[in-house]
């Protein structure tokens, strides 16, 4: 059976290491001596103890605790570093020892030999050893399923079912059976901590796909998908289930895609997690969206801006009416872009409404509504109920069609400013998407005042980042680094450390592109003209393009030249 830390604590601790562990939490700060008998009266009602209680009630980490408990019982605190994949070895100690891996799975224990041939099990929860020469080591419960299910252990777990017979479990049980399954503590435990360790590793989203003999499990992590740990595929239906239960959708459901929510809390921070399933060959593919509903204050400052298109954006912001729009691909920053300008402009003396789908954040002071394209609640019905409602600014999370892009354009024409967002490549491309889907050029020309476009690259870990000379690669020609001006250059390279999991980067920043609708371009575009010619006379106004703003960020030591060539092309006109 899997133990919660509170499980354990409750389970293990006796009465005088119950007030130790407290009284260290005081005197080192954690708690205020004022909490403890509050802490200590929760903790009666529910028959836990105190230690017990501060867990469940999120006041305290659970690195924490574990540090706490493990310095006063005398036990070692492994390094979460120092963790790997169960070496081969091991395997065959534990073969000799009757244990095998999926009991260590089960009970999350992670083994490794050391030199001096003593098994050491690294365990989730305090229990007496055996007769075997076995030293215990406490270890936080996240840090073992962390490095217990990685792809190398799944890889050790050899699964004999034959191929038929994996299909026949995923989809040879009957729905009442998978159901039930689903509600059984090690699939609810599982399920649990594959989102918990996401958010601990500030995963932006889930993938789980069924595959011939594994599911794989994978977090997005700044942008770029790692895979987190593989299960044998019979397990697949069971973790779909409870998926599907948590997000009120349909477990019978496999042929059609379907969308669904739910939200989860990870110490202090609550989230939504949005769902979405789509079928495929092997099974299904799920995608978890992983959106905490409190953020600190977004504010523009903080998202990559140099301060001359910082300004601009800002006085984008303060008109009166006319239309803003971000543009860009699917997960570049889109949304957290328009919220940033609207915790900037927000005085309180304004009518703010937003229509999304979804409501990704909730922002203070703004009226945000939901759209529901299933009983037909869309942007543009959305957007006709907000001209009645006396409105100063209207956000729109995105124009898809030529009906919603109307409505926003006769709501700029008539005294509001609208901000929204459109897929395209580049800034000077909204004009023609837009034409594309039935606008005319000249209401375009009239109600547009400015387009952005923006791509997210990964940020280098400054605890290990180290200067480097400039680069050399052929395709950055003077032409190119004749772009760079500023007085602090920088080059850096990745190199990878502990603060960064040994990846070199840590966090994101944005790059983009701002152009001004100008007098010239209003003419040109209402003229139909090339996008070539519009990008031109952008430039001419001191357009500087998102490659040229990426390597301005590699320059400053703030990202790195493979990063920004990953997101950005080099074929982009940039004499």
């Amino acid at each position: 059976m899997l133990l919660s830390i509170s499980e354990f604590i409750e389970a293990s601790l006796n009465g005088s290491i119950e007030a130790s562990v407290m009284t260290a939490l005081t005197e080192q700060g954690h708690i205020e001596a004022a909490q403890v008998q509050q802490i200590k009266d929760s903790a009666a009602e529910v028959s836990l103890n105190s230690i017990a209680a501060v867990s469940r009630m999120g006041i305290v980490g659970d690195d924490t605790l574990y540090e706490v408990i493990s310095s006063i019982i005398g036990w070692s605190l492994v390094d979460k570093v120092s963790l790997c994949p169960i070496a081969s070895d091991v395997i065959q100690t534990l073969d000799k020892l009757n244990l095998n891996a999926d009991w260590c799975i089960n009970h999350h224990i992670f083994p490794v030999l050391s030199k001096e041939n003593t098994l050491k099990l690294y365990v989730g929860y305090l229990k007496q050893p055996s007769d075997l020469n076995v030293v215990l080591v406490s270890a936080s419960e996240y840090d073992i399923q962390l490095h217990l299910l990685t792809p190398a252990m799944a890889v050790t777990v050899e699964d004999d079912i034959s191929r038929e017979r994996a299909v026949s479990e995923l989809f040879g049980k009957s729905n009442t059976d998978i159901a039930a399954l689903a509600e059984e503590a090690p699939v609810i435990n599982l399920v649990n901590s594959i989102v918990e360790r996401a958010i601990f590793a500030e995963a932006s989203d889930i993938h789980i796909e069924a595959g011939e003999k594994n599911m794989v499990v994978r977090f997005r992590i700044d942008g770029k998908l790692t895979e987190f740990m593989q299960q044998p595929s019979s397990r697949f239906p069971a973790i779909a289930s409870r998926i599907k239960l948590l997000s009120q959708l349909d477990i019978a459901e496999r042929r059609l895609p379907q969308d669904g929510r739910f939200s989860t809390r990870a110490g202090k921070k609550e989230f939504d997690v949005r769902v979405s399933t789509a079928p495929d060959v092997r099974g299904e593919s799920i995608v978890m969206r992983l959106l905490p509903k409190q953020r600190d204050e977004l504010k523009l400052a903080s998202l990559g801006f140099e301060d001359d298109h910082l300004a601009l954006i800002k006085e984008w912001g303060s008109l009166s009416n006319g239309i803003i729009l971000v543009t860009g691909p699917t997960g570049s920053g889109k949304s957290t872009t328009l919220y940033g300008l609207l915790a900037d402009i927000k005085t309180g003396e304004e009518k703010i409404l937003t229509v999304e789908d979804p409501v990704e954040y909730q922002l203070d002071g703004i009226v945000q509504v939901q759209a529901r394209s299933d009983i037909g609640y869309t942007f543009a019905k959305a957007l006709r109920t907000f001209l009645r409602q006396d409105p100063d600014i209207i956000m729109v999370g995105e124009i898809r069609d030529k009906e919603t892009a109307d409505i926003s354009i006769q709501s700029s024409l008539t005294g509001h400013l609208v901000l929204s967002t459109l897929h395209t490549n580049d800034a000077c491309s909204v004009f023609p998407r837009l034409a594309d889907i039935g606008v005319e050029p000249y209401l375009t020309a009239a109600t547009i005042q400015g387009v952005q476009a923006q791509r997210l690259v990964r940020k280098l870990c400054q605890e290990c980042a180290v200067e480097t000379t400039a680069p050399s690669y052929i395709e950055l020609d003077e032409r190119v680094l004749a772009k760079i001006d500023t007085d602090n250059v920088k080059w850096k390279k990745a190199v990878g450390c502990k603060s960064c999991h040994g990846k070199g980067y840590r966090g994101r920043v944005g790059i983009y592109e701002l152009v001004p609708v100008t007098n010239e371009i209003r003419q040109a575009v209402a003229d139909n003209a090339e996008v070539t010619k519009v990008r031109k006379l952008a430039r001419n106004a001191g357009f500087r393009s998102l490659l040229e703003d990426g390597l301005l960020k590699a320059a400053k030591g703030v990202t790195t030249v493979e990063e920004v060539l990953r997101v950005c092309s080099l074929d982009e006109d940039i004499s």
